[in-house]
């Protein structure tokens, strides 16, 4: 079998979490025998070549550069659609990540060549991939109305008129859901996330089969276990230490967290934070808002890192506003053996199950009241410690739902609806 990934970028020129994913997923499908290849764009300066070819992980790795064609809002871009459709010729199957920087076009384009999607995010009814506004005062709206869409991306372009920005934003809706109708099969890795676009993309329910991304890194799998999960007990008579990683910002609800922290007597908690922040000057709100609580900066990090990084933690916390689609960072403290709290908005409540708790977003004095029923209570926090699962899924777990799912989709038979 021959498979391409699509997928924006690729390591080593940039990796966020889509891209981590789609590189796992390759060593994955690999391993299985299946012969695969990575398409990527990429943001380097432009060297001559429309196409890079290179190697990563022993896969075979293109890199498109988007010459003569700009983004718009309707992200049409039928050259660079032409060329990516020429290089699978040969492929059995293209499986989509993502059409930035693509275009709109990108799975008519591929045709006849069977397309699966997953839907990582919401660009594909949101410019801004997340339909979250940087203007409070704007409210996402339900399929069909652009008028605050319009008003929220007209700031990128104040030349052009509302009424434009709305043809264009509905010309951009039908493209991408003539790209969903023309996929052989659609994904997303958690089930909220499959039911919002259902109801984004106008699909029937279960039109779209779940697949979680599993842990990325191997390393990671075999780092958790009883000993990893000893190393975070809490007697309740030590300061009690909390782990958050991943980027920060107000949308993962970082400043959240520490405002909920920040009332408890000084040396009682710990807030230590690896990533990155990514709001300039974020960082400076979250230590005016400290109070009492000590924080612990622990800058950007790599996955194989992590063990060390949350090894004097007794506990995660991912307090997130964002209506998470899946979210690596659980996966991951959870295989490191460390109970988590997560908000409730998005997939990270669908995971957790009793190894820590759900609380309600944008409330810093609920996360407060569960803190402070902690610390009269260390037994709480022991038995969700207990309740970590002794093995996270992988992404070679994933690797091996997909492949049954690739073959599914060139059987023509009917495409599984669900994979935890």
């Amino acid at each position: 079998m021959q498979v391409v990934l699509i997928s924006s970028n690729f390591a080593p020129h940039f990796e966020g979490g889509t891209e981590r994913v789609v590189r796992a997923q390759a060593r994955g499908l690999k391993n299985l025998g299946v012969d695969v290849r990575v398409f990527c764009s990429t943001d380097e300066p432009y060297d001559g070549n429309l196409v890079q070819r290179e190697e990563l992980d022993g896969i075979e790795v293109l890199r498109f550069w988007p010459k003569g064609e700009e983004l718009t809002v309707e992200l049409d871009r039928p050259q660079l659609c032409e060329r990516v459709a020429a290089e699978v010729a040969d492929a059995d199957l293209v499986h989509v990540h993502h059409w930035w920087p693509w275009g709109s076009g990108l799975v008519r384009a591929l045709a006849p060549t069977p397309v699966a999607i997953t839907l990582h995010d919401m660009f594909a009814t949101c410019p801004r991939f997340f339909r979250l506004s940087p203007n409070s005062e704007l409210q996402c709206p339900e399929r069909g109305d652009w008028s605050s869409c319009a008003l929220c991306i007209q700031p990128h372009d104040p030349e052009r008129s509302l009424q434009a920005f709305e043809t264009h934003l509905a010309q951009r809706s039908r493209a991408f859901e003539l790209e969903v109708a023309a996929a052989a099969g659609l994904l997303a890795p958690s089930r909220c996330h499959a039911e919002r676009m259902e109801a984004l993309l106008g699909l029937d329910p279960q039109s779209i089969a779940v697949l979680g991304h599993g842990l990325c890194e191997s390393t990671l799998a075999s780092a958790g276990g009883a000993d990893a999960g000893q190393r975070h007990r809490w007697d309740g008579k030590q300061q009690l230490v909390i782990f958050h990683s991943g980027h920060r910002s107000q949308a993962k609800g970082t400043l959240d967290l520490v405002q909920a922290l920040s009332s408890f007597p000084a040396g009682r908690l710990r807030l230590d934070l690896a990533g990155k922040e990514v709001e300039a000057g974020f960082d400076d709100q979250l230590r005016a808002a400290a109070g009492g609580l000590e924080l612990r900066f622990l800058g950007a990090y790599g996955p194989e890192e992590l063990p060390a990084l949350c090894r004097q933690a007794h506990l995660a916390a991912f307090p997130s506003r964002a209506p998470e689609s899946y979210g690596l960072v659980l996966d991951e403290v959870l295989a490191l053996g460390l109970p988590a709290w997560v908000s409730d908005r998005g997939a990270l409540s669908e995971r957790v199950g009793s190894a820590g708790c759900i609380l309600p977003a944008e409330k810093p004095s609920a996360w407060e009241d569960a803190v402070r029923q902690l610390l009269h209570n260390p037994a709480l926090l022991e038995e969700q410690r207990l309740a970590v699962p002794a093995r996270m899924p992988t992404a070679q777990d994933a690797a091996q739902n997909l492949h049954k799912l690739y073959q599914s989709i060139l059987a023509r038979g009917p495409l599984p609806r669900s994979h935890p």
